[in-house]
């Protein structure tokens, strides 16, 4: 699945506007923790370069009339005005880095690559790089994260990106892109943009391309991804209360309202499936909540999360444990011989980590009393997906947890979401898919399928 870079949402960053207000002299710089949201991996790929406008530079560009003379324009003063005004934007991106540079302490090792692009452009350049994989929706319909593995999920994740994004740093080509339809950055704007110029910072002195190194440990990548978000919206918050005046200030709230109520957001957040948008989300609310504690009074606190970060869902949401180094990295999880029980006409799709926050989300999207069992005691996860000759499709999650009693309290709360499905033999059928959860000790194994005679081969209950 590919999405954009590291971007700056606005819905998600409305609640941080709020903390933005003018502040007395006596004010402290104290930095407001964001509320944790519980929010599968976010897979950053390498992003096609946004196409540049074509500007007219000879006479072969130039606009005839019928007798094929070229029309001459009546004065100078468009090319004067556009001119002046990419020499205003440019001067304004180097107050702008010049200020991000000397609040986050990091020293600028190469020049910002900013591109502005419209919302029409954003669309065009999400529909070139966005590609979300039918056995993607299938694996994740199979678990039940989603409703309906025939919805466009896809094109809702653009629509929501085109709503959402204020801007993004690619790693891949280095740019800097901020939204916009204006020639000029509005307040909001240049607050995205210094959220924007962290990402890029961050890049240049912490590698960002090591994400994608991480897969398919989609848990560590989402993990080192919400340090990254976290350290960009705290930053991002006190660029805003250090460097925005009190009109700024002001024109900031009224744009964060503003936002707040857009339609096309409104409607964008509502038509993707709540598992897609929390794990669109997570970073930027479990991030910021994690890097609050280890901040304090420097904003250079948090460079040693980013440079050694948690590799985990579970370590992130229970962030004073992993501080205090009291949580252990994830185990490594065996797997059964999957293809050898299924046989040649099955083959393996996708493999790698759930983390604690997909099985979280297992629970809680099918409604489970206390789906919070699952950040109590996981100790790692593997999974592996197969797809038939005659495109069945089998998903296996074996989970490892800290003792056999939280491995049953997530057994409890997965087959409590079964209640009403149909059962035989210890297979629970519902909705065209079969399901079989297996304890072994501090092991649970839990495989779904579309094919029931499939299922119990690789559950080996054949």
């Amino acid at each position: 699945m590919r999405r954009i870079g590291f971007a700056v949402l606005l819905t998600l960053l409305l609640a941080i506007a709020a903390c933005a207000e003018a502040t007395d002299d006596d004010a402290t710089d104290d930095v407001a923790e964001p509320e944790p949201t519980p929010t599968e991996e976010i897979a950053e790929e390498p992003t096609p370069e946004p196409t540049a406008t074509p500007v007219p530079d000879d006479e072969d560009d130039a606009i005839h009339d019928d007798d094929d003379d070229a029309v001459e324009p009546e004065d100078d003063a468009t090319d004067d005005d556009a001119t002046e005004d990419t020499a205003d934007l440019s001067e304004r991106v180097d107050t702008i880095t010049e200020n991000v540079v000397e609040m986050r302490g990091l020293e600028l090792l190469e020049d910002i690559d900013l591109i502005v692009m419209t919302q029409d452009e954003l669309r065009d350049y999400l529909e070139d790089s966005i590609e979300l994989e039918q056995h993607e929706i299938d694996r994740d319909w199979l678990l039940r994260l989603i409703p309906d593995p025939d919805e466009d999920v896809e094109q809702m994740l653009i629509d929501l990106q085109v709503a959402d994004v204020g801007g993004f740093y690619d790693p891949e080509t280095g740019e800097t892109v901020v939204v916009s339809d204006d020639d000029e950055l509005s307040a909001m704007e240049e607050v995205f943009l210094a959220h924007e110029i962290v990402h890029a910072l961050q890049d240049q002195h912490f590698d960002l391309g090591r994400l994608e190194s991480l897969l398919p440990d989609g848990d560590a990548a989402l993990s080192f991804r919400s340090m990254l978000e976290g350290d960009a919206v705290i930053s991002q918050q006190q660029y805003a209360e250090t460097y925005l005046d009190e009109e700024q200030q002001m024109e900031y709230q009224q744009d964060a309202m503003a936002a707040q109520q857009d339609e096309e957001t409104m409607a964008a957040i509502e038509d993707i499936p709540s598992y897609y948008l929390e794990t669109f989300v997570f970073p930027y609310s479990a991030g910021p909540e994690f890097m609050s504690q280890v901040v304090g009074d420097d904003l250079n606190n948090m460079d040693e999360y980013i440079e050694n970060p948690p590799v985990s869902t579970y370590q992130v949401i229970n962030s004073q444990a992993y501080i205090a180094g009291e949580l252990d990295d994830p185990v490594d999880v065996e797997m059964p011989d999957l293809g050898d029980r299924l046989g040649d006409t099955w083959e393996m799709s996708e493999e790698g980590t759930f983390g604690a926050f997909t099985l979280f989300m297992i629970l809680f999207e099918n409604e489970a009393t206390d789906p919070v069992v699952a950040f109590d005691g996981w100790s790692g996860d593997w999974y592996e997906f197969y797809i038939s000759e005659d495109d069945q499709s089998l998903v296996a999650v074996s989970t490892v947890w800290e003792d056999e009693d939280q491995a049953a309290a997530y057994e409890d709360q997965l087959l409590e979401t079964m209640a009403d499905y149909d059962e035989e033999d210890g297979v629970w059928m519902a909705d065209d898919r079969y399901h079989v959860v297996i304890q072994d000790g501090d092991t649970l194994n839990l495989m779904s399928s579309t094919d029931p005679d499939a299922l119990l081969d690789a559950a080996d209950m054949q």
